[in-house]
């Protein structure tokens, strides 16, 4: 962990795990009303470009995301049931320490 220069007590994370990037994705998209553009994907989740296309690629063969039309992204309930268990793990374990 390293710490924040402006603060001595938050700490911020340089890198993030696979899960928290998925989660950063899905629950991105589940706050948008018609779906997202993979460009708003990007800027909101904070990858580049290849880094995108990798993880929609993976969100929408494991079902969790699919792409419409209008070439946007919409999040599916197996998708929703994902991030409800991801929350419910942080709770758990915030309770544990």
């Amino acid at each position: 962990m390293l710490r924040s220069k402006s603060s001595p007590v938050s700490y911020v994370f340089k890198y993030r795990d696979r899960t928290t990037i998925m989660t950063d994705i899905l629950d991105t998209v589940r706050n948008s009303r018609g779906g997202k553009k993979k460009t708003r994907i990007m800027q909101s989740a904070r990858l580049n470009h290849v880094q995108t296309e990798k993880y929609l690629n993976y969100l929408v063969g494991c079902g969790y995301l699919v792409g419409t039309d209008k070439k946007t992204y919409v999040i599916t309930k197996g998708g929703s049931r994902f991030l409800q268990l991801i929350e419910m793990q942080k709770v758990g374990m915030s309770t544990l320490r």
